[in-house]
């Protein structure tokens, strides 16, 4: 996993909810990417911002 380049689709506008969270994990792995969900509170307070994290497994 050493050249796995992660991307992030933040939920900034609050748009997506739990299902719709799962729903696009679920599909990111159906396409072959490895995925998790996550969430941050930028600067360690405030509101908590939810994520979908996915990248490609690579052996290269």
């Amino acid at each position: 996993m050493a050249n796995a380049v992660r991307h992030k689709i933040r939920n900034l506008l609050q748009k997506l909810n739990d299902e719709d969270r799962n729903t696009l994990c679920c599909l990111l792995i159906k396409a072959g990417y490895s995925a998790r969900i996550g969430k941050e509170r930028p600067g360690g307070k405030g509101q908590t911002m939810y994520f979908v994290e996915f990248w490609e497994d690579r052996d290269d």
